[in-house]
Formats: C-alpha cells, structure tokens, sequence
C-alpha cells in the first residue's frame, strides 16, 4: 500500500536507519520527494490509452469525489467498502480513518494514538496503512510507530479504538487480507519481507506464515498489498513489480510462492476484478497508472493521471464501480478518491460471461421493444406485402409447430396409455395370484376344520361308549346282585318251611 519513493539500491541494514523526526509528518514526506532520485522531474501524465480488445474489463467516466489536504498529511493509503457505498479510508500520515459516502462528504471515524517518539522504519514517523472490515461493521487497521505501540487496532462500529494484537516493532506492517470464513487476517510486512497470519477471537495469535526472498524488497519496499482468493494468498512486491500467488495447503501452511505476473513497476494495493484471477493493480509511480493484469500475466494500463490519478495507493471493486486512492507521495499534489465505472466483465476465456449475456440480452429486449412500439405506430398506415408474407409464414411456421408439438403430445400419450395398460395387467395378474393363495389358503383351512371335527365327533362317540359299557355293567351288576337276593331269600323261606315241617 505505502510507496513513498523509489531510490537506488542500498545494504539492507541501510533500509531500516530512521528518518529524522524534527521535520514532522509532512515535512518527511517532502523531504523524501525531495531525496528522491526522479524528484522534480515528474513524467508528465499520459492520457490512458484503450483497453486491449482482449480485456475483460474496460472503465468508463472516471471522476473525484473526494479532495484531500496533502499539507495536513491526509494521505489515504487505503480503503475499505461499506454496504452503502461508502468507503472507509486510512489517512497515513495524519494517523486517522475517515468515512466517505456516495456524495462525497467526508467524516473523521477514529485518530490512532498519539506516539510521542515514533522510530517507524522506512518514514520515522507513525503511519496507518492498511484496512480491512468485518461483517459486524468492525474495522481493523495497520498502526506503525517503530515502538511497542506497532499493531493491529480495532475499530469498533461506535467509532472506539482498542489496539488488537502487536506486531514486530523493527517491521513495516502494510497490506491486510481478510479471510473472515476461516476467522483470519493476513499481514504483509514492507521490511522484513514476511506475510503474517493474526487470528481473530478474544485471544489473537500471531504467528509468522510465509517468508521469502519473493517477499522481501530489493531496496526500499518488498511485499506490499495482500488479498486472499482461490485457496491462496495473493501479494505484491513494489520494489520487484511483481504479483505472487501463495497457495493455503490444506493444513493452513503457506505452499511454494509462485509469481503471477511481472513487470508491474511500483506496484501497491491490488483487486480482483470479477470471481476470476483477473487484477486490478494501482502502479505507484510519477506515471500514476492503473493496470488490469490479466491471469497470464499480461497487463494493460486502464487508467493514468490525465483520469485524476495522482500516485495510487489502493484499489477496491463493488457493484461494477472501481475505487482508487491517490496518496500523492510522489506527486505531492491533489490526493483524493476516484471512482470509475465499470463495464460487464468477460469470462476470461474471452468469452462473455453469464451475467455480461444477460445484461445484453435484457438490453436488445428494450431495444426490440422500442422497434415494436415504432413499428405499431406506422404499421397501421402502411403494412407491405412484404409483412404479410411474413406473418403468413409466420403463421405458418406456427402451425407446423404446433401440429409437431400435437404429433408429440400423441406419441406421449400413447407411450404413457401403453405404459398404464401393461401396469394395469401387472397389477390384475398380481390380484389373480393373490386371490388364488387366498383360495388355497381358505380351503387348507376348511379341511383341518373338518379334520378336526371329526376327531371331536370320534372322541366322542368313544367317550359315549364308554359310557354306555360302564352304565350296562352297572346295570348287569345290579340285576345280579337283585337275583342273588332273590335266590336267597327263597332258599331261607324253603329252610324254614321244612323246619316247621319236621316239628
């Protein structure tokens, strides 16, 4: 994001000597144009040449909405968006975050702590950089002193400001990249040339995730502006002018850095224009440029500072509007905001994208609609032959279709009649079978009803006999035993008659 200068190459313990602070915030900044090698002699801003035909982006009706004060140190770095539109910015050297909405109105959110003795490396002086916002409204901002007071702050939505987690003093934190799936913030380190890793929750840890020369400066400033997209952390390098792609191995460690793309010279801040890889990239130099890399590497300058650019810092993308902060570190003149718009993206495979199709296609519609209602209005007066011919094939045309759309719906029907008829023989042959096991069943139950009647009815009979054996013996029994009282009762009467005979 921060890019005051560029200068010849220097020893790395060179690079961390602190400026002087006697001067102040602004008089640093211009004593660094100043000490500049290309200072005073500003390349004269180029009108912005068209967009390849290969681009799939293309911005039109570039304008200002917001001016800021260069002398106050209102420097903005970089920027966040808000829901509405609006867009939070850091003001660098003037250590504050302020609002701008759609029109342009300007509304100081928070200034960050006052450092009484700031040793940041690079500037010597305390400088904001980086932003990013959550979805609770919350924002959270890169705060370099050079002291203990170096760190991430929070921002709360009702505007207090609570420091969040500190980072390396002898660092330079820049860039911040939001990875609010994972609860995540990456951090690029301008110095020491590291992508650091903040997690976010009550208890911060921050933790050291990619090192690397690829991140490291060559002379003043090394990676710079950070996103995440793809399963990847995304960084520019300034110093190097190039753009690297490190991917996220699943188990959250930094893979092997690749460079995207090169030749990027002064490359800050950058965006994803679209759901693609294709960028959006602010080149901070004297030419103040815009470039739209594309996933080749390739790149086409899409706006300069004949637009309004005066040393872009950061670049934002929403609703088919492009944000571009201007801090005006190497211009010193007008530092601002602009806003472009954006036309319908293209697939990156040239091809144009589902939405671009059907902005086009919502498009000829109204268009088509217009010619109708033209064509009403005269049409009356004046039809051709030529029109009647047309709605004579026309009609035609329909008449076929519909007796192809009836030949269809015929064939169909008789596909579904012949489908139903055979699910109905199915259905009867299964009702027959049914029925037939139920047959079988009722009469195997029927037979060992009988069979077992009959052994009732023969288990009786039995019983009945027995019955009648044991009431005839009873009956035997008796007569015997009558006839035998009988006999002997004879025989006592006969004993007795001759006994009174022999007396």
């Amino acid at each position: 994001m921060l890019r005051l200068f560029r200068m010849a190459p220097v020893p790395r313990t060179a690079r961390r000597l602190r400026t002087p602070r006697t001067t102040g915030a602004v008089g640093i900044a211009l004593a660094l144009l100043v000490s500049a090698p290309a200072a005073g002699a500003f390349a004269a801003p180029a009108p912005a040449p068209p967009p390849s035909a290969k681009s799939p982006f293309a911005l039109t009706n570039p304008r200002i909405v917001a001016h800021f004060d260069f002398k106050a140190g209102q420097t903005p770095e970089n920027l966040a968006l808000e829901p509405d539109g609006s867009a939070d910015l850091t003001l660098a050297l003037a250590r504050q975050v302020v609002r701008v909405d759609r029109h342009g109105g300007k509304h100081v959110l928070a200034t960050l702590p006052f450092v009484a003795n700031p040793q940041t490396p690079l500037v010597g002086a305390a400088v904001v950089s980086g932003i990013v916002r959550t979805k609770d409204g919350s924002l959270y901002v890169a705060y370099n002193t050079g002291t203990a007071e170096t760190g991430i702050y929070r921002i709360a939505p009702d505007g207090e400001v609570t420091k969040f987690v500190d980072l390396p003093a002898d660092g330079f934190a820049n860039g911040i990249a939001l990875d609010e799936h994972l609860g995540l913030l990456y951090v690029a380190d301008s110095v020491l040339g590291a992508v650091r890793r903040v997690s976010l929750g009550k208890e911060p840890e921050v933790t050291t995730w990619a090192t690397g020369a690829a991140l490291e400066p060559s002379t003043f400033v090394g990676a710079n502006g950070i996103k995440v997209r793809d399963r990847a952390v995304w960084v520019s390098n300034s110093d190097r002018g190039t753009l690297l792609r490190i991917p996220v191995e699943k188990d959250g460690s930094a893979g092997p850095i690749r460079t995207q793309a090169t030749g990027l010279t002064g490359i800050d801040d950058f965006a994803f224009a679209g759901h693609g890889t294709t960028v959006l990239a602010a080149l901070n130099t004297e030419a103040s440029e815009l470039a739209l890399v594309r996933p080749n590497g390739t790149h086409t300058i899409v706006l300069t500072g004949a637009d309004g650019l005066s040393g872009p810092t950061a670049v934002a993308i929403r609703h088919h509007k492009v944000y571009v902060t201007s801090g005006a570190f190497l211009t010193g003149i007008d530092p601002n905001l602009l806003i472009a718009d954006a036309a319908q993206p293209k697939a990156e495979n040239g091809k144009e994208s589902k939405e671009s199709k059907e902005g086009k296609q919502g498009k000829e519609g109204k268009d088509d609609h217009g010619k109708s209602e033209d064509h009403g209005k005269t049409g009356d007066n004046a039809k051709t032959g030529d029109n009647a011919k047309d709605e004579d094939h026309g009609r035609r045309k329909d008449q076929a279709k519909d007796e192809d759309h009836g030949r269809h719906d015929d064939q169909a029907k008789d596909e579904d009649h012949g489908r139903d008829e055979d699910h109905g023989r199915r259905d009867d042959q299964a009702t027959d079978e049914n029925h037939r096991q139920d047959e079988d069943h009722g009469r195997r139950d029927d037979q060992a009803k009988d069979e077992d009647q009959a052994k009732d009815e023969d288990q009786a009979a039995d019983e009945n006999s027995s019955q009648d054996e044991d009431q005839a013996a009873d009956e035997g029994s008796a007569q015997d035993e009558d006839q035998a009282a009988d006999e002997d009762s004879a025989q006592d009467e006969d004993d007795g008659s001759r006994s009174r005979a022999g007396s």
